[in-house]
């Protein structure tokens, strides 16, 4: 499987910020190798599910097999373009978390869709988790004409009945919680 930045992280501390808890139903958007999605699998235990959408089909196949080693039944890959419409139901998921991705699809951000497809997904109450990296000067991650501040951010998110409930920052990255309307 590919990079990832899941070790940029505090595992702990990410999952209590989002509310991760038994029984609760994820979607990982833009998951790459799979690393968020399958502890997230884990934790939230046979009473939850997640979703992992990835572009790369390749990836996907490799996840799934590492789920299905694991035992992760609740695990479920799907190949998503996520300028598109997601393939996922109506306010089927409590978290969406987009983990270090946007910088892909950054110049197709301000169309909106993404977000109104991750408004859709979520269930009343539901919570968007976006990390990013930050815009601090360092020799790996997406050059900065590509990163997104969290100022941008909100202004990206917030018009699509989002409220921004947290935001942390970083030396590399930043995380903000948002909770749909």
């Amino acid at each position: 499987m590919g990079a990832s930045s899941y070790a940029m992280q505090d595992p702990e501390h990410l999952w209590r910020v989002l509310g991760l808890d038994f029984g609760t139903r994820l979607a990982d958007l833009g998951c790459g190798p799979g690393e968020y999605a399958l502890e997230a699998a884990r934790r939230v235990g046979p009473q939850g599910h997640v979703w992992a959408l990835d572009k790369d089909g390749h990836t996907l196949e490799a996840l799934a097999k590492v789920a299905q080693a694991r035992g992760l039944n609740n695990l479920t890959t799907l190949t998503a373009d996520l300028r598109q419409p997601l393939p996922l139901d109506d306010a089927v998921a409590d978290i969406c978390l987009l983990a270090m991705m946007l910088h892909t699809i950054k110049f197709t951000l301000a169309e909106g869709g993404l977000f109104r497809e991750v408004r859709r997904i979520l269930r009343r109450g539901g919570r968007m988790a976006v990390i990013n990296f930050s815009m601090a000067d360092f020799s790996f991650g997406p050059p900065p004409h590509l990163r997104i501040t969290p100022e941008e951010l909100d202004e990206l998110v917030l018009p699509h009945g989002f409220s921004r409930r947290h935001l942390e920052t970083a030396k590399l990255n930043y995380l903000a919680l948002y909770h749909k309307k």
